[in-house]
C-alpha cells in the first residue's frame, strides 16, 4: 500500500469511524441538528490545522467546507468539558495508527528493523489540571500542572511509534517506554535522561540495539581496571577514542563506548553554561568533574566497529535532534503549548484539537518526504500542508477523490519545499545518506 493510500485510510478512519465511536462515550453531540460526530471532529482539528489560532469565524468557515452552516457563536457555545473529552479521546485513538514510510531516507538505516528515537516535551496546563498532571512547581505559585509527550519516532519509516501522555514532573527514566521490549534488530537512540544499564541489558536481551549517552560521572572498567569515565579519557593519546568497556558496579555489562573531544571553543561555551545553570539552580559552583566533562562528547553501544563504524555513531546520534524538530513543529507552527481561551475547558479543548491537528501534519509531513531520493524540508511542509487543508474537508464530507488531494499535495511539496543545502556543513539528511562527509573537528 502507498503512502497516499495510507494517509487517506487513516483519516477517513477517523472522522468517519473513531469520531461516531468515541462520541458515544464523550456525547458531545447529544441531539443531531447540524453537527454530527464526523463533522464536529473534522471541523475543528481541520481548521486548526490550517491555522492553529483559528477564531469562531475561521472555525465556522471549515463547517461549510464541511458541508455545514453555523454561525460564529454556535462555534464558542459548542465548547464544553464534553467536547474537550471528545477530542481528548480521539487523540487517544490516533496515537494508535501507525503512518510509516516502506522506504528509509538512507541506506544506513537500512541495517535495522526500526531506529527509535525516543524523547519527551514538557507542556504547562492550567493549574485546574493540576490533580490528574502534576508539574514540577516553579516560581510565583506557576507550573502547577504540566504533563509529557513521551515520543518515540522511528528514523527509519517516519512513523510515530509513541506519542503517550505522561505526568509532568515524571522523569524520563521512570518512563514506562523504558520496559517495553524492542523490536528484533532495531536501534533505539536516547539522551542522557534515559540512561539506565538494566534498560540496557534488556535491550540486548531481545536481540535489539542501543546508542545513547552516558553520565560522566559512571565508573567504567577497562581490561579489568577500575576508572572514572572522564579521567580515563583524558589519559588517552588520541582525540577519538574507540574502546570495549564494562559499566555497572555489581553487574558489570560489556559495552562500547565511542567518545570524541570537541573543539576547545565548543567546550569553554559548554562551561560557561553549566556555570551559569548551575549556580542559577543551587548558588553553587559545578564539580570539577563536570567542568571537565564538557570537553568530551560520548556515548556507548552495543554494536560492534563491524556494524556501526566511529563516523557514523556520530551521525547517527546527531540524528536524533530530528526529534527535537518535531516537537518544534507541534509548538512553534501548531501552537500546541499555547494556552489560550476565556476559560480552563476552553484552553485544554484546544490544547486537544491541536495535538490531533499536529499528528495529521506528521502523517502528510511522512506521506510526502519520507524517501531516499527526495530532499525536502519538513518545516516547509508543515507550512504548505495549511494550503489544501479546506480542500482534504470538501472531500472528506463528500467522499469525494481524497486521495486526488493528497497526490497534489505530494506534488507541490516536492516542488516548492526542497531543503535549502548547506555548501560548508552537511545537514542531517546529507550525513545519514553519506556519513562519510562528516566534517565535524575531532580533534
Amino acid at each position: 500500500m502507498d503512502m497516499v493510500t495510507k494517509v487517506s485510510n487513516a483519516l477517513k478512519s477517523i472522522f468517519l469511524e473513531s469520531a461516531d465511536h468515541i462520541n458515544s462515550q464523550a456525547k458531545a453531540v447529544k441531539r443531531r441538528r447540524k453537527f454530527t460526530p464526523r463533522s464536529l471532529a473534522q471541523t475543528f482539528i481541520l481548521a486548526f490545522l490550517k491555522n492553529p489560532n483559528a477564531s469562531f469565524e475561521d472555525i465556522a468557515c471549515m463547517a461549510v467546507a464541511s458541508g455545514i452552516e453555523v454561525s460564529p457563536q454556535a462555534i464558542e457555545q459548542r465548547y464544553s468539558s464534553d467536547l474537550e473529552l471528545f477530542f481528548k479521546l480521539l487523540f487517544q485513538d490516533m496515537t494508535q495508527i501507525a503512518i510509516g514510510a516502506d522506504e528509509s531516507l538512507a541506506p544506513i538505516l537500512n541495517r535495522f528493523s526500526e531506529v527509535i528515537l525516543i524523547d519527551s516535551s514538557s507542556v504547562t496546563l492550567p493549574d485546574n489540571q493540576e490533580k490528574q498532571y502534576r508539574g514540577c512547581g516553579g516560581t510565583y505559585g506557576g507550573g502547577k500542572a504540566a504533563l509529557k509527550l513521551q515520543t518515540e519516532l522511528d528514523l527509519r519509516s517516519g512513523g510515530l511509534r509513541c506519542v503517550e501522555i505522561e505526568q509532568g514532573r515524571a522523569p524520563d527514566g521512570a518512563s514506562n517506554r523504558q520496559h517495553i521490549e524492542q523490536t528484533a534488530e532495531s536501534l533505539r537512540i536516547a539522551d542522557l535522561g534515559y540512561f539506565n544499564i538494566p534498560v540496557l541489558k534488556k535491550i540486548e536481551q531481545s536481540n535489539a540495539y542501543f546508542l545513547t549517552r552516558i553520565q560522566h560521572h559512571t565508573k567504567i572498567h577497562v581490561d579489568g581496571v577500575k576508572y572514572d569515565l572522564v579521567t580515563w579519557l583524558n589519559s588517552q593519546e588520541e582525540g577519538t577514542v574507540d574502546h570495549r568497556i564494562e559499566i555497572g558496579l555489581k553487574e558489570r555489562f560489556p559495552c562500547r563506548v565511542i567518545a570524541y573531544r570537541v573543539p576547545e571553543e565548543l567546550a569553554n561555551r559548554r562551561r560557561q553554561k553549566l556555570i551559569k545553570a548551575t549556580r542559577s539552580k543551587s548558588g553553587r559552583q559545578p564539580s570539577a568533574g563536570s567542568l571537565a566533562a564538557c570537553d568530551w562528547e560520548f556515548m556507548v553501544t552495543n554494536l560492534s566497529a563491524e556494524q556501526l563504524s566511529v563516523e557514523e555513531a556520530i551521525v547517527l546520534y546527531r540524528a536524533r535532534w530530528q526529534i527535537e524538530l518535531l516537537f518544534k513543529r507541534w509548538k512553534s507552527h501548531g501552537l500546541i503549548a499555547q494556552m489560550d481561551g476565556c476559560n480552563d475547558i476552553v484552553k485544554m479543548t484546544k490544547f486537544w484539537i491541536r495535538l490531533c491537528a499536529a499528528l495529521i501534519q506528521h502523517w502528510l509531513t511522512v506521506a510526502t518526504a519520507w524517501s531516499p531520493t527526495h530532499c525536502l524540508s519538513l518545516d516547509k511542509i508543515a507550512r504548505r500542508i495549511r494550503d489544501f487543508v479546506r480542500e482534504i474537508a470538501i472531500q472528506l464530507s463528500t467522499t469525494g477523490e481524497l486521495e486526488a488531494v493528497l497526490c497534489d499535495i505530494c506534488k507541490t511539496v516536492r516542488v516548492g519545499c526542497k531543503l535549502n543545502l548547506r555548501r560548508k556543513k552537511p545537514g542531517a539528511l546529507s550525513l545519514l545518506r553519506d556519513p562519510a562527509s562528516l566534517d565535524y573537528v575531532l580533534t
